[in-house]
Order: structure tokens, then sequence, then C-alpha cells
């Protein structure tokens, strides 16, 4: 058996704009740099003979020069050779990043065991055949791997053949930055390949540890990088043992170290403590400063629980690494808080609007909800005049 390490999607220089705070999203950038020390990590521990990058190693064609030279100082740690081949995001093609100046000095210099592969053509090594499908655009409208039906695989011996490819095959479909995207470019025709003679598969574009096929993996990407969907394990790295017609043997390694957690909440009364609690129990295994969280929030709260809540996720926002809120909630003004607008004696005309609003409200009219609402800005306004007069 031949062990290796499956990995794709790295997308280094992904500016994940949706962060605002510029040092969070430095943060998020520079754990993908650090994961790929972590797969160095597990190519010793579990003595692979090399990596296999099966596309989108950087986030654009055009990455920073400073990306560049980090993922290739990073890479050029990991003790055996890394093949990889360009995705839908780092395309090939004439006058590509591969072929660029600064990326060939780095390269040759300080990742001397990176092999890109641009040509759709078989690499032999004295242990296995590595059948690559490079992307020479961002979509192709042709199989990239339609090549491998055209050559003799049997001219190859007992040495185990395997494909490396990048884009969708029959339910999967690629993946944009922020969802999936089902569609023709890019398609991989797995079952158009000459399975019996292939024996494991290394695709990239999803970005879950997924079985494609008998022989056919996505090992998703290293390090987290969007909220997860349809139970898919991301964060991960695929290790692969294969031999000449037998069954592939893949195990999922955790490379990755941010937690992209979701949680919905119906809150009611207690509101502001419960998210508190909540969010502090959600992120309490992982550490709140590796976390981001995506938060729904339904239910019915005071005018004073809302302030409340607002100041909890107000500090959360700053704790975390990233929180998006849904908030559906309703905002329904306690007894107390009604009255203290109704009897307002320094106030007559307030005291008798907000009597006339109390009054539909309690009387369920058509508007009701349109008084609540009402309610709250006369709350907020004489919260604000009393902030002011003080």
């Amino acid at each position: 058996m031949i062990t290796f390490i499956h990995s794709a999607d790295w997308q280094l220089g992904k500016p994940f704009a949706g962060v605002e705070d510029i040092a969070k999203r430095s943060r998020i950038q520079q754990e993908r740099i650090e994961a790929i020390r972590r797969i160095r990590e597990v190519v010793r521990n579990r003595q692979a003979r090399f990596v296999l990058v099966a596309g989108d190693l950087f986030d654009s064609p055009t990455p920073t020069k400073t990306v560049v030279a980090q993922a290739l100082g990073m890479i050029g740690e990991i003790p055996v050779p890394v093949y990889v081949i360009p995705g839908n995001h780092d395309h090939g093609g004439h006058g590509s990043l591969w072929e660029q100046p600064f990326f060939l000095s780095e390269q040759r210099t300080r990742a001397s065991n990176l092999e890109v592969i641009l040509d759709r053509r078989p690499i032999l090594r004295d242990d296995v055949v590595i059948l690559p499908c490079p992307l020479r655009r961002r979509q192709e409208t042709t199989d990239p791997a339609a090549w491998i039906r055209d050559i003799d695989l049997n001219e190859f011996g007992d040495r185990p053949r395997i494909v490396l490819a990048h884009g969708s095959v029959g339910t999967f479909g690629s993946q944009a930055d922020s969802e999936e995207v089902a569609g023709p470019p890019n398609l991989i025709g797995l079952d158009a390949l000459p399975l019996a003679d292939i024996d494991y598969c290394a695709l990239g574009d999803w970005h879950g540890f997924t079985q494609a096929g008998p022989k056919a993996w996505y090992s998703g990407t290293h390090e987290t990088d969007r909220f997860p969907k349809g139970g898919q394990r991301p964060g991960q790295v695929a290790c692969v043992a294969v031999s000449r017609g037998g069954i592939p043997v893949v195990e999922a390694i955790p490379t990755g170290q941010l937690s992209w957690l979701e949680a919905s909440l119906a809150l009611g009364d207690d509101g502001p403590a419960a998210c508190e609690e909540a969010i502090a129990a959600l992120t309490r295994d992982a550490g709140f400063d590796r976390c981001l969280v995506d938060l729904g929030l339904t239910g019915r709260v005071s005018l004073a629980a809302r302030r409340d809540l607002d100041r909890v996720l107000e500090s959360w926002s700053h704790r975390l690494l990233r929180l998006d809120v849904h908030d559906d909630l309703s905002i329904v003004p306690s007894p107390d808080e009604i009255r203290e607008l109704t009897e307002r004696a320094d106030d007559p005309i307030l005291s008798g609007v907000a009597r006339e609003l109390a009054r539909r409200i309690e009387a369920g009219a058509a508007d009701a909800e349109d008084a609540r609402e009402a309610v709250n800005i006369l709350h907020e306004l004489c919260i604000r005049a009393g902030e002011g007069s003080r």
C-alpha cells in the first residue's frame, strides 16, 4: 500500500470581506497559511510519500507576493514532494501566476519540493502514476479528465493510478465563495473514466470531506472557510492508502483550527442572560477567540431586555472572530414600560398618545403591531431625553 495526503482548496489569500475588523480578517487569513504546517505534521506522523493538492492553492490567479512567499515557505517545510494542479480560482494558461518570475524564483529557492502540473499528461513516479487534470481557465466547457480515456493505462504496470482533478461530479456542484453553485463548467465525467483501471480520484472544489464514488473523494479545504452546509466536514485532509487494483483506504484527519458555528435561539423574558449563556456554551470548547458564529434570534423581548441584549451582542462581536446575527425578534413593551409612558405627568400630550397606543395593543387592533413599534420609539426617545438632561 502507498500512503499519501490528499488536500485541496487552500485558497490562500482569500479576503474574507465579511469580517470587518482588519486584525481579525488577517488572523483568519493567516490560519490558512498555518494549516500547511499542520499538514506537514500529518505527513510525518503517517509517513506519507507525497502530497496532492487538487486545485485552488490560491484564492485568485493574482495573489499578492506576500501570500506567495508565505505559502511557498510553508510548502518548502513539507518533507516530501507536493504536487499541485491549478483550479478555477488560480487557473493556468499562458501568463498565469504559475509562470510569473516571482513565483518561479520563490519556488526554486524555497519550495523545490513543489511541482505545479500545468499539462494533462501522466506524471510517473516509481511508486504511483498521477493523472492530472489542471484547469487552464476559470470555466472549462469540456471535461478536463477526458484525456485519460484516450491513453492505455496498462502501460503503467502495477503502479497505482491516481486521478488529480478539480471540478464537480454528478450531484456535487462547484462552490463559489458564499454558496454552492451547480452548473456545467468544470464538470468531471467520473463515470466515463475507466474506473476499473484507476485506483483513486483525488478531487477538489467541494469544500467538505466527502466521498463522491467508490474510489473518488473530495478532501475538502484544509481550514474551514465558511459556515458548513448540508453536513459538510471541512477543515480536514484525506490520508489515503492505495494499491493497484484495490479499494483505497481513506481517513479524514483534522487540520483546521477555526470553528464556524451556527445556533438558533428563541428568547423570552430572560433573553440577554440566555443569549450570553448560549454563546458562551457554544464557543467554550473551541475557545471563543477562534470562533465565528452565525446566530439566529427569534422570540419576544421587552424594551429593556432589547437594550441589554444589544449590549451582550456588542460584547460578543468583539470577542469572537465574527458574529453574524439574524434578528427576527419582536419587541413587546412590558406593562411597566407602557405604564411609565402613560403616566408621565410632566408631558400630558405624550401620555395621551401612549394611552391610545396601549389601548390599541390591548384590544388587538389591526394596527397593534404598529402601535407596539410606536411605543418602542416613544420609550427610546424618553430615555434619550432623560440621558440628555443629566
